[in-house]
């Protein structure tokens, strides 16, 4: 072929995007976004030095993570906004046909449509991609509360996977578009953008099966009240949540209309007429695109809601996981050996000028149990799950041990007990049964220093026996070590980080050892260490959370405009129609406006009634990761729900203005 061909094929591929540019101009700019995207977290999770930064592992991992669901929406996306693009320009492209063009010159010009799309998409993302990363490693640092350990690099890996996996696409979507065109007449082609056009059928044994499959979803998010089991459950919960959805708007929606036009007295009204037989026609060719607007919205407000939530509850988190700033215990140790803890940490402590307060230290035995009403039982646990209300842990002090660090004087017989329930989970009743020991329970005023008040996945009790040959009786049966655990906890004064870092520090450079000395294990935790290892993690999730809040909004932004650009252009036609038969201009508008309000608002109201079934299982979820505090997790979802439910009122009244110059240019 000349050269003069060539050029050809160039300047009708540039018109032809030129001209539709209302169509591909949100295509290049939302590949362009999500190249940019893909290739900031990307370079995050290659550039994090995982030995240099305290959690670099779980932030490098949230990164991986995004990486993958990144690329994946990716996919799905940009095949689904392709295939709306060849939808609109079939009738061109049949032109073509008709005019004499052959499918290889029209593959031709599609070819070199498509390689100006990619090769534009991939230089300007990531080009852009490698100055937003820099900034993306700014904002990372500020949200994990530390000073990255990073340089100004551009990771060849990053590069490379972004071009394989876009030039992929971008060459799997030429393949369809000429595919299609390959099996399409001229004359189908010509009238390829106006499919949907005949009534849709109800097909009402998948409106069912959807509304099931949905209203299982939401059977298991309410019903499953054991933490553990909402976490192994969820996506199970998820994946019925999202076939239902598809299932009720493709088919359920029309199966509802179906019946409002049977109901003569309803459906022959002027205002009914119009709306219901304009939805039908709308939701045969906007079904499954309402329905991804829906899973979409959902999936933005779970993300950033949940990761919202552990975020600004960091410190709550961390003064329950660790009451005092340090931990040191000891498991079967000696009376030298406890001496020797003490007298170490007042020397370190001393030698960094540092006070040490709030000291808590004791011996005790703990053993895990399962609770049914007021029995607690180790052995032969119940095939059926179910009878089980909960899971515990048991901390046993004997008589002796308690007045010591209580200052309480107790007289217990070899049958009673003391029971102290932090959080009140326990039944209320004088017994308390262990195994085959049953146990009289005696009252008591203490509370115990570093008992949480919120709710635990396993529910905490302390239980003060007689001596140790009580507890012997009761764990020994069970199998649980019998060398009770002292542990010497305390807070440093002022609660600094570098304070509590160094004096743990010293600590364990420190030989516990001498003569008389004697443990069986010795560890130390401190909080300082242990919140930033949080921080790293749930900042990580919270940082990948609001990453990929943008990107579902900018999805959701684009399939609406898209939907807007449709209905645009259908409803010029109907626009026509109706005004010749009778209606007057301004009916006509408002009948057509309500349908699209209608439609369009949909997705958004399934979306909060999802979150809503949701919202018990997320709860129960986040309780697993240790947050309990449920007016602040539903205070950031009702906030992520308002904040974007008005980002989808801005994206919906901004693309409305396209689809009104659209329907009045057509008009007039």
């Amino acid at each position: 072929m000349s050269n003069r061909g060539l050029g050809f094929y160039w300047k009708l591929a540039c018109t032809n995007l030129s001209r539709n540019r209302r169509v591909y101009l949100p295509y290049l700019l939302s590949s362009l976004g999500i190249i940019i995207m893909f290739y900031t977290i990307s370079s995050l999770s290659q550039g994090i030095d995982e030995e240099a930064m305290y959690g670099g592992s779980s932030t490098a991992s949230m990164m991986r993570l995004g990486v993958f669901v990144i690329g994946l929406f990716a996919v799905l996306f940009l095949f689904y906004t392709n295939s709306f693009i060849m939808k609109r320009r079939k009738k061109e492209i049949g032109l073509y046909n008709i005019l004499g063009m052959e499918k290889r010159h029209i593959a031709n010009i599609l070819f070199r449509e498509t390689l100006l799309v990619a090769v534009s998409s991939l230089v300007l993302g990531i080009g852009l991609g490698i100055l937003f990363s820099r900034a993306m490693f700014w904002l990372l640092g500020i949200v994990l509360g530390v000073e990255l350990p990073i340089a100004f690099v551009v990771p060849l890996s990053s590069v490379v996977q972004t071009l394989v996996l876009f030039g992929v696409i971008f060459l799997l979507t030429l393949c369809y578009n000429l595919l299609q065109v390959k099996l399409s007449k001229p004359i189908e082609l010509l009238h390829g953008g106006e499919t949907g056009e005949k009534e849709p059928k109800a097909h009402w044994v998948l409106a069912i099966l959807g509304a099931a499959l949905l209203g299982t979803g939401y059977t298991m998010a309410v019903t499953i009240q054991d933490p553990l089991q909402a976490l192994l459950f969820f996506f199970v919960a998820v994946i019925l949540v999202i076939l239902g959805t598809y299932l009720l708007f493709i088919t359920g929606i029309t199966a509802l209309l179906k019946l409002l036009k049977k109901n003569k007295g309803f459906y022959y009204k002027t205002n009914h007429f119009t709306a219901i037989s304009g939805m039908l026609f709308r939701m045969k060719q906007n079904a499954a695109g309402l329905a991804s607007i829906c899973v979409l919205f959902t999936a933005l407000l779970v993300t950033v809601s949940t990761t919202f939530s552990l975020y600004t509850s960091m410190d709550g988190l961390m003064r329950a996981r660790y009451p005092r700033n340090i931990r040191i215990t000891a498991q079967g140790a000696n009376q030298d050996a406890k001496d020797m803890i003490r007298d170490v940490v007042a020397e370190k402590s001393s030698a960094l000028g540092l006070t040490i307060e709030n000291v808590v230290d004791r011996e005790c035995w703990d053993m895990t149990v399962f609770r049914m009403g007021s029995a607690l039982n180790t052995q032969d646990i119940p095939d059926n799950s179910y009878t089980v209300d909960s899971y515990a842990v048991v901390y046993f002090f004997t008589q002796e041990e308690f007045q010591r660090f209580s200052g309480q004087e107790l007289a217990l017989s070899e049958n009673q007990a003391v029971l102290f329930d932090p959080v009140g989970t326990f039944p209320e009743g004088d017994t308390l049964s262990i195994d085959d020991q049953e146990f009289q329970l005696l009252p008591s005023d203490y509370q115990f220093p570093d008992a949480s008040t919120m709710a635990q996945i396993y529910e905490v009790y302390y239980l003060v026996v007689k001596d140790v040959s009580v507890v012997e009786t009761v764990l020994g049966p069970t199998g649980v070590n019998l060398a009770p655990s002292y542990s010497y906890d305390f807070d440093v004064a002022g609660g600094n980080a570098d304070g509590i870092m160094a004096l743990i520090a010293a600590l364990r450079e420190q030989e516990f050892s001498g003569k008389g000395v004697s443990y069986d294990s010795l560890w130390m935790e401190d909080s300082a260490t242990a919140r930033q290892d949080f921080l790293n993690l749930y900042g990580g999730l919270f940082f990948l959370g609001m990453f990929l809040g943008v990107l579902f909004l900018l999805g959701t932004a684009l399939i609406i405009y898209y939907k807007q650009v449709s209905e645009g252009y259908d409803d010029a036609r109907r626009f026509s129609i109706m005004q010749k038969v009778g209606m007057s201009h301004r009916e006509v508008k408002k009948s057509i406006h309500s349908q699209i309000l209608l439609v369009f608002f949909l997705p958004l109201l399934m979306a909060v009634i999802h979150l809503a079934f949701a919202f018990p299982m997320l709860q129960k979820i986040l309780l697993v990761m240790g947050l309990a505090d449920v007016p602040l997790i539903l205070l950031s979802t009702l906030g992520c729900v308002a904040v974007f439910a008005i980002a989808y009122l801005v994206i919906y009244a901004f693309t409305a203005r396209t689809y009104t110059k659209i329907v009045e240019t057509a008009a007039d």
